[in-house]
């Protein structure tokens, strides 16, 4: 690895004064578990590695207007276990629980699954489908985006150098609303998605689908939502037939490559067989919701 200098700010104006001052020069290390990777790789080579505090906004999971404020510092173990989460945003509780080991889920953050920007990120699909947006923040001021629109190619973000992401912004699900997440791998455990697919659908009172979304992973340069399926299914009941016509769809705006963990037809394959098994399940549990 080589060498670098390393920065411990106490406070966000901290940071963001040493990313103003450093701007493409310097890294932000939350939990580390890509970064070292990449830095042991060569693939980053910051001249300055600055370590994020362990304060707010970059801490902690609160709710707060409908939305669930999740700092980037906050880890894929701190998601997994968290109430809050579980009673208003389950599936990206399901998806933190995937990531790696425990150990590995102790130590990686949020943040650093958004900023990293992989396409077969596990937490990423489960953002999309809740609807996410991110709150970006530099000396110049702070931005907030949708999360659909933070991600332009593998490893690729709208991210100023000097800007840092300081909270991840989750509304809470109304009721009538059921959600599902499935990672497939080669292990069950402790390796790179083939294809994650998560799914959240809100009905009515009669069963119609007044929402839905659907967001896929690792088929694609970036995770993705397959809008026209859910276009598909809004207004109606989902019975088999329905469930077959949208993952079919999904499966058109895919767009896998073929690599050491599966080819791009059985990834194309296994987001149809993935999206119409939990389009099912999350009509259920709507289904049951009400």
């Amino acid at each position: 690895m080589h060498a670098f200098d390393y920065a411990a700010p106490q406070r966000l104006d901290e940071v963001l004064d040493i990313l103003h001052q450093q701007a493409g020069k310097a890294k932000v290390l939350a939990g580390g578990t890509d970064m070292v990777l990449f830095m042991e790789r060569g693939r980053w080579r910051p001249e300055l590695v600055i370590e994020l505090p362990r304060i707010e906004p970059f801490v902690g999971i609160t709710l707060k207007d409908h939305l669930l404020h999740i700092g980037s510092r906050t880890t894929m173990r701190e998601l997994e276990t968290s109430q809050l989460l579980l009673t208003h945003a389950p599936i990206l509780s399901w998806a933190a629980s995937e990531v790696g080991s425990v150990q590995i889920r102790n130590l990686a953050t949020i943040g650093g699954n958004i900023g990293t920007a992989s396409p077969a990120g596990d937490t990423l699909p489960a953002l999309l489908a809740l609807n996410a947006s991110v709150r970006l923040q530099s000396k110049r001021g702070e931005r907030t985006l949708p999360l659909s629109e933070f991600f332009v190619g593998p490893g690729q973000t709208v991210l100023n150098p000097d800007e840092v992401i300081t909270e991840v912004l989750v509304p809470i699900l109304p009721q009538r609303t059921g959600s599902a997440f499935y990672k497939l791998a080669v292990r069950r455990y402790m390796d790179i998605a083939i294809v994650d697919v998560a799914v959240v659908l809100t009905t009515n009172e009669d069963g119609a689908i007044i929402d839905a979304r659907i967001a896929l992973g690792a088929v694609a340069p970036t995770p993705i939502r397959a809008y026209e399926a859910e276009e598909r299914l809004k207004g109606n009941a989902l019975d088999e037939h329905l469930a077959e016509e949208a993952a079919e769809l999904a499966q058109r705006v895919a767009r896998p490559i073929t690599d050491q963990r599966g080819s791009a037809e059985y990834r194309r394959l296994m987001v149809g067989r993935l999206t119409r098994r939990l389009l099912l399940q999350a009509y259920q549990r709507a289904m049951s919701d009400a």
